[in-house]
């Protein structure tokens, strides 16, 4: 196993290296060396990108020169180049390559710092609002909505209230709730009241309150965000509920409310949707309106049911969670287990790895808000 492991940081170390082979040979010929040849076409592209002619031919050289000096992997400039190639002013596109090869951190992190700069160089259209319908493929159809999040989401909750098998894929379940709606058979557009939790610090309430709601952005467990004045609007049109619930959250022992009850009260979920608008789990975009409650030490291994045990999971992560830890016997590999690290919840890897979920969202619940 060691040997595998090396070979491969081997190969992901000499990127620019590997990458000049593509630029020598057709990506047929590579195919023939056991790559598909949809990657190779992939590889190819980008070594095209990277060493033919360009309009900075200095920046070219130095930015090359530095990758193959800092060994980043083939799939590091893949994503480097995926978003400088976005902006088409002269010299633009090398300049933020040569910024984004130059920058220190993980591939994650360069990313996030790559999208930010393609915003700010204005590289990335907005999505247009509309309908679009594909072509048939295989005797089917797809059609795609483009239109503000509130109004897909009121949407999705009107869909989803009319499931008749939970059993079913996501997809297929939504499918025929969708076609009742259509053809008139359902009770209509749902005005759904914000039984779905809104998180606002102290502060930003106080803006709020004094009339600057338009500076604030709220995030929602819905997956959704809206404004501070959106919000004042919503509580006045009653559309909030007769009453007001308020989560008291520690900044490192996460909520303190204590109850010892097996199964977790409407308060204990209202508190666990506020710290974590949508499933913690990294990469995950379920939001937590449809999450499940889950202990992140498990009750059945003497987990209490309070509330810095409680957390949001989605079905599918609440299944592959590791609940009895590594020392246990397993029938399937560990995909590791939920933690509470410094009172925010993190997957803690098989490899003994801490790490967060890195949606837009995650950074707006209880606990990044004190």
């Amino acid at each position: 196993m060691n040997d595998i492991w090396q070979a491969f940081k081997l190969l992901t170390s000499h990127g620019i290296g590997f990458l000049r082979l593509f630029d020598e040979l057709s990506p047929h010929d590579l195919s023939d060396e056991g790559i598909e040849v949809s990657l190779a076409k992939n590889y190819a592209r980008l070594a095209t990108e990277l060493f033919s002619p360009c309009d900075s031919p200095r920046v070219q050289c130095e930015a090359i020169a530095l990758a193959e000096e800092k060994k980043l992997s083939a799939n590091h400039l893949l994503m480097v180049n995926k978003h400088a190639r976005k902006l088409k002013a002269r010299g633009a596109a090398w300049k933020l390559r040569a910024e984004l090869i130059a920058l220190e951190g993980s591939l994650e992190e360069v990313e996030a710092y790559a999208k930010k700069r393609v915003t700010e160089e204005g590289g990335d259209k907005p999505k247009q609002r509309g309908v679009r319908v594909g072509r048939v493929i295989d005797g089917l159809r797809t059609i795609s909505i483009t239109d503000t999040q509130r109004k897909i989401t009121d949407l999705e909750k009107t869909l989803d209230a009319a499931i008749k098998d939970d059993d079913q894929p996501r997809s297929e379940a939504l499918l025929e709730p969708f076609w009742d709606l259509i053809e008139g058979k359902g009770t209509g557009l749902i005005k759904p009241e914000y039984r779905t939790v809104i998180a606002i610090g102290l502060n930003d309430f106080a803006k709020v309150s004094c009339g600057k709601g338009d500076e604030v952005i709220i995030g929602l467990s819905d997956g959704t965000t809206m404004t501070g004045a959106e919000f004042i609007n919503a509580a006045m049109e009653g559309s909030l509920g007769d009453k007001l619930y308020v989560g008291l959250f520690h900044p490192t022992a996460g909520p303190v409310n204590l109850y010892e009850a097996r199964f977790a009260s409407d308060k204990l979920r209202t508190l666990a949707m506020a710290e974590n608008l949508v499933c913690p789990w990294p990469d995950c975009n379920v939001p937590a309106d449809r999450c499940q409650v889950h202990h992140i030490d498990a009750h059945n291994n003497g987990g209490h049911t309070k509330p810095s045990n409680l957390t949001m999971l989605c079905k599918y992560h609440n299944g592959v969670n590791d609940d009895d830890g590594p020392r246990k016997k397993r029938k399937r590999p560990s995909r590791g287990r939920m933690r509470r690290h410094r009172g925010k919840v993190r997957l803690h890897t098989p490899g003994g790895k801490l790490v967060g979920n890195t949606h837009d969202l995650s950074s707006m619940g209880a606990m990044d808000l004190i």
